[in-house]
């Protein structure tokens, strides 16, 4: 097996693991601190002799959710963070191949956190079971990556610098992989919530046109761009943090000056501050005059840009993952969720079309099995609809109404140990995805039975199948999903994996109705406007 490869950069040389090799912490672009923050990436430096690939590179820059002594569970690596971040992790089944599949995944994290190191995401046993190459990419987060300040005076900044370095992987695969015994002609995104909000974004995006030819999209769709007016309010909120005047002329030259860490705390409290309606998140990307000139779902919508298989879904229970170590929120009374819902329909400026009563004459039996919901659940419900299931629901339909192929999924699996407190809910699914389930790690933490190993088997041959034919039912492998029709439009089924049935409707026609009058379609005004 071929442990050594040659890429235009220079030499590298892997370690074997599971079914193949793996490349660490590989550069594919650059980041320079200071001058080149908010502006594109580079490329990637060269480098003589032959360069051992066998470390995580550094995380983007972000506050670490663990201490240093558990980084093994982080997903900030030990090596730590860095500006100059953009580097990927490859397996492959043998350098020496050619025209593998491509699976390039695109992590998660809120915009905010995270890397595609993350342990939970290793390629290895995707890489083996399918005979594919596996790419995770880190990309710049939080203001690093989507703070748009080509308003400033005199500023030479660039919008979506994190888009840009994941169209920067998606160049480095189309120019490269063959190193490693992947078809650049065929390449699949995969990603997880911020990281399928990405991809929705990339959908959309003329840069990335070609570059890749399938999409899955995990709890995120195409809903989470700014529109101009809010990133630039977002921006306002950050320079008012640091203390930094936005008409100076030297405003941008002493944001770049500011030392990371105070960036990042200055981050953090516009997040923890802000207030945006439908799920919005402070640090998104937005709709600019280049790189994305109308939002995602506008241009989805019309039938724009990169018309890819696309398979979507969501998880049954995604709220339940922002409240697991939220009491309050667990053990909500009828006041206070009717607190709650009144508060959201005014903060999404839907109040004057929708009420709080129409609100509970949907969400308060569950749709599955009739049975009453108490108020904590319901909470959950509309809110695991309005952030994750709406979006994916829409984006499902506008693709299939322009015949893209299109598959809808629903992730239902619980742990038994937790199964109240988490449910189904959101990231649940990743270790199912990628084969991590089987860690020691997380068979302990969650005791999974059999049934569990064999659900993951069965999601891993669906994406590979996906990745390979472009139809997740095309296995090869015994444990395919039986029973998965591809998705037609409003009255259709989603897929279900580890429920207790195998399809369920898409959407009740009760919920679609509240979501029409809950996400009307984007107004004209979120067209980008010239800088």
């Amino acid at each position: 097996m071929q442990t050594t490869t040659t890429i235009s950069s220079g030499r590298l040389e892997g370690v074997r693991c599971r079914g193949g090799v793996v490349f660490r912490g590989v550069p594919f672009a650059s980041v320079t601190p200071g001058d080149g923050r908010f502006r594109a990436p580079g490329p990637a430096a060269s480098w003589t002799g032959t360069r051992r690939a066998d470390q995580r590179g550094r995380a983007a820059p972000q506050r670490a959710a663990l201490s240093r002594r558990l980084h093994r569970y982080s997903a900030v690596p030990a090596a730590g963070w860095s500006e100059d971040c953009l580097h990927a992790d490859v397996y492959t089944p043998d350098c020496a191949r050619r025209g593998l599949p491509v699976m390039l995944w695109i992590h998660g994290g809120g915009y905010s956190h995270g890397s595609g190191s993350f342990w939970i995401y290793g390629g290895d046993r995707l890489c083996a079971r399918g005979d594919v190459v596996v790419v995770a990419v880190n990309y710049r987060l939080g203001a690093f990556g989507n703070a748009d300040l080509r308003w400033l005076h005199g500023s030479d900044a660039e919008a979506n610098v994190g888009l840009r370095d994941q169209l920067a992987a998606l160049r480095f695969v189309r120019d490269e992989i063959e190193a490693f015994g992947g078809d650049p002609g065929n390449v699949t995104l995969f990603g997880q919530s911020a990281g399928a909000m990405s991809i929705g974004a990339l959908m959309a995006a003329r840069e990335a046109r070609g570059l890749f030819h399938r999409a899955v999209l995990q709890s995120g769709a195409a809903r989470n761009v700014h529109p101009p007016a809010e990133a630039r309010r977002v921006a306002e909120q950050l320079l008012g943090e640091l203390g930094i005047d936005p008409d100076r002329r030297d405003a941008l030259a002493r944001l770049r000056a500011t030392p990371a860490e105070a960036l990042l705390g200055a981050q953090l409290a516009v997040a923890a501050r802000i207030r945006l309606p439908l799920g919005m998140l402070a640090w998104q990307p937005c709709a600019d005059d280049a790189l994305l000139p109308r939002t995602p779902e506008d241009a989805l919508r019309a039938g724009a840009e990169t018309p890819v298989p696309l398979l979507v879904g969501t998880n049954r229970d995604e709220w339940k993952m922002f409240t697991a170590t939220d009491a309050r929120r667990r053990q909500l009374d009828e006041r206070t969720l009717r607190d709650y819902l009144g508060r959201t329909l005014e903060r999404d400026g839907v109040a004057g079309r929708v009420d709080v009563d129409d609100v509970l004459s949907v969400y308060a039996s569950d749709a599955d099995t009739g049975a009453r919901r108490s108020p904590a659940d319901v909470w959950m419900a509309f809110q695991t609809d309005r952030v994750f299931r709406c979006p994916a629901v829409e984006l499902a339909d506008a693709r299939a109404a322009q015949g893209v192929p299109t598959w809808l999924y629903r992730f239902d699996r619980a742990p038994a140990a937790l199964r109240e407190r988490v449910g189904a809910c959101h990231s649940l699914e990743l270790p199912f995805v990628f084969g991590t389930l089987r860690s020691p790690a997380l068979r302990a933490a969650f005791a999974w039975p059999p049934a569990a190993l064999r659900l993951s088997d069965e999601m891993q041959d669906a994406w590979i199948a996906f990745a390979r034919h472009g139809d997740p039912t095309a296995v090869e492998a015994p444990s395919g999903p039986g029973g998965w029709t591809r998705y037609r439009g409003a009255d259709d089924e989603a897929r279900v994996f580890g429920g207790r049935v195998g399809a369920v409707p898409a959407a009740a026609a009760a919920t679609r109705r509240l979501w029409a009058r809950l996400s009307p379609p984007p107004p004209a005004s979120t067209r980008a406007a010239p800088a």
